[in-house]
């Protein structure tokens, strides 16, 4: 299997993969959602389901195809606006094919402090033995280093456990340039995969965010999973009232606490 692309966004994540039977891909994305729900069930001390049982799947034969696939991959974050090019928004993995810390200050170990030394040897101490960073882990790297440390921190992280294919997606365009460039020129399109159109800007799930944190006093986001179903719905109509996202962006980051039938 070669990974040519990966695109987490707030509502869904988009995985291009090639050489892959369809048994293969089943198993490959049940394992990494199941490994996800369970380590952010575990950081919320809660159960459930976190994805929809079934995922959307289309197969691309040929260079044009793929390559189309490619552009509608990268290009997801752009189009709700959380970027002007794929390469800005960090979660294409995209600019970490051309350097190891696209969005901090480069890291020298030498003199970098003995804390963040010390959570890069953790890093590397797992990596080592092939195993993945756990969520209670990772919070417990970051805890106690600076902004711009924990910016380092994630790039490195990135770097050491990058599964993306480079190699193989660049040479569909000849180049990380000519990629780019063709990213930044066609949007492409996955209109064979059925998946629910949400409008509006992902900033939306942003705002959302800022606003539990700063105006509604919660701690975390995600803290909104252990209310009451009934605490759950109020807070969702303060956030509509506000007109802070649509009513279908409210009800998903609510976890699917749907709003009055008038609404």
């Amino acid at each position: 299997m070669h990974i040519l692309g990966v695109c987490p966004m707030y509502d869904h994540i988009h995985v291009l993969v090639e050489k892959c039977d369809s048994q293969s891909l089943y198993r490959f994305v049940q394992a990494y959602t199941r490994q996800y729900a369970g380590e952010f069930n575990l950081s919320i001390g809660s159960k459930g389901s976190i994805f929809k049982e079934t995922f959307g799947r289309a197969e691309k034969y040929g260079t044009k195809e793929v390559r189309s696939a490619c552009s509608y991959l990268y290009n997801n974050p752009g189009e709700k606006k959380l970027c002007e090019r794929s390469e800005d928004y960090r979660w294409t993995f995209l600019a970490y094919a051309k350097s190891r810390h696209p969005f901090s200050i480069p890291l020298i170990l030498s003199k970098a402090p003995s804390r963040l030394r010390k959570a890069i040897k953790i890093v590397n101490y797992y990596h080592s033995i092939g195993k993945y960073l756990s969520h209670p882990r990772i919070e417990t790297l970051f805890r106690c280093l600076s902004l711009s440390e924990k910016q380092q921190l994630i790039d490195y992280i990135i770097t050491i456990y990058n599964c993306i294919d480079y190699d193989r997606l660049f040479s569909l365009y000849g180049s990380y340039d000519q990629a780019c460039l063709a990213f930044a020129s066609n949007q492409g399109n996955e209109f064979s995969i059925h998946e629910e159109f949400t409008p509006g800007s992902h900033k939306a799930y942003i705002n959302i965010s800022q606003f539990l944190i700063k105006k509604l006093g919660f701690k975390r986001v995600k803290d909104v999973f252990l209310l009451s179903e009934e605490q759950k719905r109020n807070f969702a109509q303060v956030c509509y009232k506000m007109n802070i996202a649509s009513s279908r962006q409210i009800e998903k980051n609510f976890r699917g606490m749907y709003l009055s039938d008038n609404q």
